[in-house]
């Protein structure tokens, strides 16, 4: 399973708090993420990270969890992982491991 290392804060639309969680975080990339797979904004608005590695939203909240539980309440309160399965970051704030 290939995972990505967060190096930077992510662009988005969620609050900078939240997103500076992220960095330093390990993530195993999703498999069989389908190839029309449509992108969103987490709140609706511009997409900031097309293209770049999708990892299951579920999977990331938990590993997110481990070092902020805030941050990942924030997420829980703010998406729904059925209306929202992929969490997309940016291919240069990750590194391959």
């Amino acid at each position: 399973m290939t995972k990505i290392r967060i190096t930077d804060i992510p662009p988005g639309q969620a609050p900078e708090w939240v997103r500076e969680k992220w960095v330093g975080l390990e993530l195993p990339i999703a498999e069989n993420v389908p190839a029309k797979t449509s992108q969103m904004g987490v709140s609706g608005g511009k997409i900031e990270n097309l293209g770049g590695y999708s990892i299951e939203t579920e999977v990331a909240i938990e590993v997110l969890k481990k070092k902020s539980p805030e941050a990942a309440q924030w997420w829980e309160e703010n998406i729904s992982a059925s209306l929202l399965p992929w969490l997309v970051f940016k291919k240069e704030v990750c590194k391959l491991v």
